[in-house]
């Protein structure tokens, strides 16, 4: 189906998930061309108010995440989401983003369209985040499904926070497969810049050290990358610009 599935690991942090369920309303041209999907962690102390919010607006999903009342990484959150999509287009969406253009979701949809999606249909289209004014990073992204089928995950679980970002631009990049749409803006609130203090949910996700862990592991998994950017190469039948790609190790 041509839909749009936004896909968003979210714990407690009511008021975004509210804001961010408010700016998809307010903006979308068709709020039949998109679905939400929290995943939702089983200890969750709002998880019966958000199946609430679920049950009274049709297009917001709840996913249930057996956690063992552990953090278990957001990146295999978004992994266990996406079996769940109805639409082929998957939105990698964070709960602390805000959608800001009126009618971007049609937007959205023409660059998946069969003018100008590639019959391979492996293409990566980001939105201004709110900071970065150039195609740098991709902390949104729409993807087609296919990938998901070509490299066998939509994010590298290894890593309990960050870099399932790059990751996937990487991927992306090295086959000219990454289109950067300015005009479309998905405004990025994460603490880090200072646009809302750093919550509970923040320091449980930066516990045991887990941002250093990642770094390491970009490191680590570097034979992995190549591995995976492989996998595209043989589908596609492109040689991959390894200059794309991070291939250093530490």
């Amino acid at each position: 189906m041509n839909k749009i599935s936004l896909l968003v690991p979210s714990r407690e942090r009511l008021n975004l998930k509210l804001t961010l369920i408010s700016s998809i309303i307010t903006t979308v041209k068709d709020i039949n061309n998109v679905e939400l999907i929290f995943g939702i962690d089983e200890d969750d102390p709002t998880r019966d108010i958000v199946k609430k919010i679920s049950n009274a607006i049709p297009f917001v999903k709840v996913i249930d995440i057996q956690n063992n009342k552990k953090f278990i990484g957001i990146n295999k959150i978004w992994n266990l989401l996406y079996p769940h999509a109805e639409g082929n287009i998957l939105g990698y969406i964070g709960d602390d983003m805000v959608f800001k253009t009126q009618n971007w979701d049609e937007k959205i949809l023409e660059e998946f369209d069969k003018n100008n999606l590639p019959k391979d249909k492996i293409k990566l289209v980001h939105c201004y985040d709110g900071y970065r004014d150039h195609d740098e990073i991709s902390v949104n992204a729409f993807v087609h499904k296919k990938y998901t089928e070509i490299v066998g995950y939509l994010c590298r679980e290894e890593f309990l926070i960050n870099w399932s970002d790059q990751w996937m631009y990487q991927s992306f990049k090295a086959f000219d497969r990454v289109k950067w749409i300015r005009d479309i803006h998905i405004q990025h609130n994460h603490w880090v810049f200072g646009k809302r203090k750093r919550d509970e949910v923040a320091n449980r996700m930066l516990s045991d050290n887990n941002d250093t862990k990642s770094d390491e592991l970009w490191y680590d998994l570097v034979d992995e990358r190549i591995s995976d950017v492989k996998k595209l190469s043989n589908y596609l039948l492109i040689e991959p610009d390894w200059s794309k790609v991070d291939t250093n190790k530490k």
